[in-house]
């Protein structure tokens, strides 16, 4: 008999700089951060990693993750990966790198993940104008 398939919950989404995996497995996150702050727009964002854990469920899923305009339905940039639990006390961790992300003009964008094209979650993601001069 099959084993019946049981949808993990999403336990966390950081947004972060960049990911790195270090020898013995563990990750180590650089730059975490709420908002991305430009001096001009549109703005292009070169390099960030958004990571997610997914747990509590058994079965074969996909997961899509989408950063969305402020209107929340314009697709800035969209990844997809596939993830498989075997029990229900296994983690999964989703490290999605993104370059180059253009956008533009300041407001609230969101990130968006979606499970079998479901939406889970929804994360704000403030991007906002400031000074030339505090920009580095």
């Amino acid at each position: 008999m099959a084993e019946k398939k049981v949808k993990p919950a999403l336990v966390y989404t950081i947004l972060c700089d960049d990911v790195r995996q270090e020898i013995g497995g563990k990750f180590s996150l650089m730059g975490l951060f709420e908002t991305i702050s430009a001096g001009s727009f549109p703005a292009v964002h070169p390099r960030f990693a958004i990571m997610n854990e997914w747990s509590g469920g058994r079965g074969e899923f996909t997961a899509n993750i989408r950063v969305l305009a402020p209107d929340r339905k314009t697709v800035i940039s969209e990844s997809e990966a596939k993830l498989a639990l075997f029990n229900e006390t296994q983690h999964h961790r989703d490290i999605s790198l993104r370059f180059n992300t253009t956008f533009s003009s300041p407001g609230t964008y969101w990130v968006e993940m979606l499970l079998d094209n479901e939406q889970i979650a929804l994360v704000p993601l403030p991007v906002q104008q400031i000074n030339q001069q505090l920009v580095h």
